[in-house]
């Protein structure tokens, strides 16, 4: 019944996923001599949305150390500027991974124009940050649902959420100094 048919609406949707993840890869290795550092920009944020699930903060301070010291992509200064982008613009996460993104592939080399590049950097990284949480998302919707209706779990999280609700209350209390 219900519980095997959304097993194998998880695996559709699973295999659905990497599908999307290969299409952009097979493409890159396909042209792999004239895109060089694309494949690895592309790897790298699939494995930071991986890694980095817990916020913003976290990937943003995991990709600007990987970005500016392993991979020198970018120079101090230029996570600097994106990092101030992010705080100045909604959406702080996105914005700025595709920042690096952008610089990444504009510094590329290759055959392809820089700011092409540079373009197909952004998407390549937007797509690689998006497509693993989503799939997780759509995957899981219908297990979450199933763990709603579970009277004592749902009395539980009442009270996680209270808890939480109380921690930031005093957390702001105690930032604000009263």
């Amino acid at each position: 019944g219900g519980a095997a048919s959304a097993w194998r609406g998880s695996l559709k949707i699973a295999a659905g996923a990497l599908a999307l993840w290969l299409l952009p890869l097979a493409a890159l290795d396909l042209h792999a001599g004239e895109l060089p550092r694309l494949r690895e920009i592309y790897l790298f944020f699939t494995q930071a949305a991986f890694v980095t699930f817990g916020g913003a903060y976290a990937v943003l301070a995991y990709v600007g150390q990987v970005a500016v010291e392993t991979f020198a992509w970018l120079k101090p200064g230029q996570m600097i500027d994106g990092l101030a982008l992010a705080e100045t613009t909604p959406g702080p996460l996105i914005m700025v991974l595709q920042f690096v993104g952008f610089l990444a592939g504009h510094g590329a080399g290759g055959s392809l124009d820089p700011w092409a590049s540079a373009a197909l950097g952004a998407a390549l990284t937007t797509w690689a940050t998006f497509l693993p949480s989503t799939a997780l998302i759509l995957i899981g919707a219908p297990y979450v649902e199933r763990l709603r209706s579970i009277g004592a779990l749902q009395a539980g999280m009442v009270c996680v959420t209270a808890a939480g609700v109380g921690v930031f209350v005093q957390g702001r209390a105690v930032e604000q100094g009263q």
